[in-house]
């Protein structure tokens, strides 16, 4: 049995490659909801071509994100998972590769779109911000608040809560089988009682990555966090670690977000790549390390010549591109047999 799941191809560029999270979606999700997913980020990378085309790699990243983080399936922007005390912290990066220039807002609260507030603080002298940080820049920006908890989330939290529990096992990789809770056993990752419905939909952190006809490559990843997490905590989205664009590659990572930092994940794979590492190779010798590490992770990739790919070493992980041509690919758990 294989130890991760790995997918590259050649695209014709431009081309835009997004994801909706890792995780153990096989056993906690039904093949019909896997395929909602996998339409729900169809109709994304569809309705975000035209804006890749026209308007450039960051414009068409940032299409996607915003409507990534704006759909209550996934965690970030509105419907991103609590922290401890019931409040919304979200997390986002945005990384220009050609300048190797990122900028992040950790830990923004009331906030629908955190990477729009890192596409205003690329062109800052102080492009890294926290929550206080945001808060100004969206008054500065006329920018109104907006509750981003749902009523799941809040009903979520409130039996977590109840039941004194200190970790959100849905989150991150979602409802762990088996297999994956010996592994965060392992890594000293709470594990708490399973409260899960099996109805819901349990999709995680949202990331894309895209390439255009001149070779610019961008990166934006953005997240709600692991749930209820200490307050405060910050996970890796808004690093290098978990986000990252060079001029030969941009990548986006999903998983625990402390063994994303632990790996420097993005960066690792990007290094590889700047010292001539093609990307099947360096995902292929980082996901080695990723498994040997016992690391619950997924990563989505393209690079400067065309190629893209992700890999994961949880049992799922919704991916979804698209190129120039208007060939569609999604992860195998999100399309039907006989697509």
């Amino acid at each position: 049995m294989s130890r991760f799941t790995l997918v590259t191809a050649k695209l014709k560029l431009p081309a835009l490659v997004i994801h909706g999270g890792a995780g153990a979606y096989l056993k906690t999700t039904t093949a019909e909801q896997r395929l909602k997913r996998g339409k729900t980020l169809e109709a994304i990378v569809r309705a975000a071509q035209p804006t890749l085309r026209d308007s450039g790699a960051r414009a068409g990243v940032l299409s996607a994100i915003g409507a990534l983080e704006r759909d209550a399936s996934f965690n970030a922007g509105y419907g991103s998972r609590l922290q401890q005390d019931g409040v919304a912290r979200l997390s986002a990066s945005l990384m220009d590769g050609q300048r190797a220039r990122m900028s992040a807002v950790y830990n923004v609260q009331d906030c629908l779109l955190p990477s729009a507030l890192c596409d205003v603080l690329q062109d800052r002298a102080d492009r890294n911000i926290d929550g206080d940080g945001a808060r100004l820049l969206m008054q500065e920006l006329g920018v109104a608040s907006q509750d981003v908890r749902t009523p799941r989330s809040i009903e979520r939290w409130q039996k977590l809560v109840a039941t004194g529990d200190v970790a959100d096992r849905e989150a991150a990789i979602g409802d762990a089988g088996q297999e994956e809770l010996d592994k965060a056993r392992q890594a000293r990752i709470p594990v708490p009682r399973d409260l899960d419905d099996p109805n819901d939909n349990k999709y995680g952190t949202v990331g894309a990555v895209g390439c255009d006809e001149q070779g610019q490559l961008w990166a934006c990843t953005s997240t709600g966090g692991r749930g209820h997490e200490a307050v405060g905590r910050i996970s890796d989205s808004p690093t290098a670690a978990g986000n990252y664009a060079c001029p030969v590659v941009a990548l986006s990572a999903t998983g625990f977000g402390e063994q994303i930092i632990d790996l420097n994940l993005c960066g690792r794979i990007a290094t590889r790549m700047l010292d001539g590492a093609s990307l099947t190779s360096a995902l292929t010798t980082t996901f080695e390390e990723v498994a040997d590490f016992g690391g619950l992770l997924g990563v989505i990739a393209v690079a400067a010549d065309g190629r893209a790919g992700y890999a994961h070493s949880t049992d799922a992980c919704g991916v979804a591109w698209i190129d120039a041509t208007g060939s569609v690919h999604i992860d195998q758990h999100g399309r039907s047999q006989d697509a």
